[in-house]
């Protein structure tokens, strides 16, 4: 009964998870779609959490665990190739996915919304000869010590007007 219960929770996280995703919109044509959005996005999840880091490991992981995936949605047309799966990825917009993912895991994490810690930061050496230094911004679970999400700002000014709570941070 244990393992028919564990199957069932198994079941219900990715349900869960994509339930948070539900208004992503997938900017691809309906009748060309061979991989839905919701089975992408459980892949790229679950590799992620098994250690992949490239778009490549992505879908090497979709190649080797499809039995597995098949578990949780169908996966009719297997998973896509590293090429394609970066071309759907590039689809959807990002800052859209990141209030869709900061809020899966804020349900996660139990961090009622408002509760973030906002940083702004510069990477260090990121400023070159023919390139402006690298200016982010990032949601902070400090509790959990999580970052929930980044994202990249054009300049300073602009992270500092963005997040004023960012402001009292540069040069970090």
């Amino acid at each position: 009964m244990d393992d028919v219960a564990c199957d069932l929770d198994a079941v219900a996280e990715p349900v869960v998870f994509l339930s948070y995703f539900d208004d992503l919109h997938d900017g691809r044509q309906i009748a060309k779609v061979k991989y839905p959005l919701a089975e992408v996005l459980l892949l790229c999840l679950l590799a992620v959490i098994a250690g992949a880091e490239t778009i490549t490991d992505i879908a090497r992981f979709g190649d080797k665990k499809l039995a597995l995936l098949r578990r949780f949605r169908p996966f009719r047309e297997g998973t896509p190739a590293h090429d394609h799966l970066g071309d759907i990825l590039a689809t959807l917009d990002a800052e859209h996915f990141q209030r869709c993912f900061v809020a899966w895991v804020a349900s996660l994490i139990g961090v009622p919304e408002g509760v973030v810690a906002i940083d702004g930061k510069t990477v260090r050496r990121s400023k070159g000869v023919d390139k402006d230094a690298i200016h982010m911004v990032s949601a902070f679970a400090a509790r959990q010590r999580l970052v929930m999400g980044q994202v990249k700002v054009a300049d300073k000014a602009q992270r500092d007007r963005r997040h004023p709570q960012a402001a009292g941070h540069a040069g970090h």
